[in-house]
């Protein structure tokens, strides 16, 4: 899991406050290692390898090879195969795009409704789910917003936060993302100023595996 140090936690939560000291709307930044195991890209790693065992044998400077010794060596290369796929850089290579999008928003569904974002008074309820090891980001708002809000507009703060993301600056393009959300709901839901702004929500940042 990534480190996210004190001194960024507390600047996070003071992103947070300040927006919603502006704003009726909560929102909650949350870190996960991954969305899911990907169990499929363990065995096509396992199938691959053992693939490539075979080939190495095929040309191994051994003259006696009996048939069954490609079918033998396949086993070892199956297994480590299957444990090569649980290495991030190389199961990233094994997934697809359909299946990591699939995976981190379900995820960030299954978050939202498990952090009872969905129970706001107003229904204004916002998830900024980062999904480290896929290097995703999911932005999730409840239907008091979605009647207002395009989803063209989370699409693009979702864009800007993707630069980062890429570069492994997952803390500078959350802090970013939450000051993009928080001018959005600004606009959209903004505190009338006649009584304090009431906090539903917990304001911190949620770090997961």
């Amino acid at each position: 899991m990534m480190i996210v140090s004190k001194k960024d936690r507390l600047l996070i939560k003071s992103l947070i406050n300040e927006a919603e000291g502006k704003t009726k709307s909560e929102i909650m930044p949350m870190i996960v290692h991954h969305s899911d195991l990907y169990p499929a890209a363990h065995f096509r790693a396992a199938i691959i390898v053992s693939f490539i065992f075979s080939i190495i044998l095929y040309f191994s400077p051994l003259t006696i090879i009996n048939p069954i010794y490609f079918l033998w060596i396949q086993l070892p290369g199956l297994y480590v195969g299957y444990l090569l796929g649980h290495i991030p850089a190389i199961k990233r290579l094994l997934i697809t795009k359909a299946e990591i999008n699939h995976e981190v928003e379900q995820r960030a569904y299954e978050a939202f409704f498990h952090h009872n974002l969905h129970t706001t008074k107003n229904h204004n309820g916002v998830l900024i789910l980062v999904s480290v090891m896929e290097k995703k980001i999911k932005i999730v708002t409840d239907i008091g917003i979605n009647k207002l809000v395009l989803p063209k507009v989370w699409d693009d703060i979702i864009e800007e936060f993707t630069d980062k993301i890429q570069q492994d600056q997952f803390i500078e393009g959350l802090k970013n993302s939450i000051n993009a959300v928080a001018l959005v709901l600004e606009k959209y839901f903004p505190a009338d100023g006649s009584t304090p702004v009431e906090n539903e929500i917990k304001n911190d940042l949620i770090i997961e595996d």
